[in-house]
């Protein structure tokens, strides 16, 4: 009997792929930690700066979402009860026009999370305006 190579490769030996990252919020987070003078293990530097990476995304997400006039924000907020039908592209047409001032909403989150962040001693995720999934 032959032994036939599969079509596919074996998913369950490859490894995920890394969440694609914006390299200036990745930044800023690094910045934070180093302006807070945080002095970590490597492995608890790099726990802490992913959580605030996801922090900062859902914070974002939230004022980007807040901006929208009340008839898009709401035709948005259907779309997301379905993600199997929500992709880039209904995204940015929701977005990408809507909200020409982005630069000014990504500014305010920085600073509201870098307030937040560098006020209190300790990161919590709990003190932060949105939920950590």
């Amino acid at each position: 009997m032959k032994q036939q190579t599969p079509l596919a490769p074996d998913l369950m030996k490859a490894k995920p792929a890394a969440p694609l990252r914006n390299p200036y919020i990745v930044n800023f987070c690094r910045v934070l930690i180093e302006k807070k003078g945080e002095q970590l293990e490597p492995e608890i530097q790099k726990k802490l700066a992913d959580d605030m990476y996801r922090l900062f995304e859902n914070m974002l997400g939230q004022n980007m979402i807040k901006a929208l006039p009340d008839d898009l924000r709401k035709h948005y907020l259907n779309l997301t009860e379905d993600l199997s039908s929500l992709d880039y592209d209904a995204i940015g047409e929701v977005f990408d026009e809507s909200i020409p001032h982005y630069q000014e909403i990504m500014k305010e989150t920085m600073k509201q999370f870098a307030e937040i962040f560098m006020r209190n001693r300790k990161f919590d995720p709990l003190d932060y305006p949105v939920a950590l999934e």
